[in-house]
């Protein structure tokens, strides 16, 4: 792996989730939509830190944020419109509909279910949209066409989706061990939810420190194969 500076981007993500917190107890958690923006915009910064300032300090990645454009806004949008349909279809083909209403469901199969698919539609949206904002913060493609550029990377999630979803794995090796453990004690012991919540928290924090070298690793990735399936969706590729 290239060399990059994990505590900068440790940092970001804490800013990140302060604010996200800050925002949510502001607007009592009416507007996620806005927690979604600061989201994607500090993501924005850590891909443009990996590109072009790996081992810079903490001001060094926040400063790419004045390369931001309205397209990156707009697929950012686009791309987090298409999640949000596919988790509420995850939602109700795991039976848990009733989230909708204020009717509630104590079979914890119901719950394990929901956390299965809806989990697995948040893996499949993530790694599908993994290379977005590289690509939106690369300057090579900044003035290819919107949708040439979602092209691209819809292509390029397609196309390193295995390698991506093996970098997955190994940097979220924790939480996805602790994850497992509290969908097992949830469906076989139930009454041992203190052991379910003691597996979550480990797997909530190992998710949180684990998510730098994920995004290094990616953005490793889309160094070495970027110019290869910008040829490929180009026609360039002989």
């Amino acid at each position: 792996m290239r060399k990059y500076n994990y505590v900068s981007i440790l940092l970001i993500l804490i800013v990140d989730a302060i604010l996200e917190g800050i925002l949510q107890n502001i607007f009592d958690g009416n507007l996620l939509i806005i927690a979604g923006f600061v989201s994607f915009i500090f993501d924005y910064i850590i891909c443009r830190g990996l590109l072009y300032n790996r081992e810079g300090s903490f001001s060094d990645y926040i400063s790419g944020i004045k390369t931001m454009t309205g397209k990156v806004f707009l697929m950012n949008i686009l791309a987090g419109a298409i999640a949000v349909i596919l988790l509420t279809l995850a939602m109700l083909a795991s039976g848990a509909g009733f989230l909708f209403t204020s009717y509630s469901v104590e079979n914890p199969k119901v719950f394990v279910s929901f956390v299965v698919l809806f989990t697995l539609a948040i893996i499949f949206t993530s790694l599908l949209f993994a290379y977005m904002n590289f690509f939106m913060a690369d300057d090579r493609y900044r003035d290819l066409a919107f949708f040439k550029s979602l092209k691209l990377i819809v292509k390029a999630g397609i196309k390193l989706f295995s390698e991506s979803f093996m970098a997955g794995v190994k940097a979220y090796k924790i939480t996805l061990i602790s994850t497992a453990i509290v969908i097992v004690v949830l469906l076989f012991t139930p009454v041992a939810g203190q052991i379910a919540l003691i597996f979550g928290v480990i797997a909530v924090i190992a998710l949180f420190f684990c998510t730098p070298t994920f995004r290094a690793s990616l953005s490793d990735i889309y160094l070495d194969r970027s110019e290869e399936i910008y040829e490929e969706v180009m026609g360039n590729k002989n």
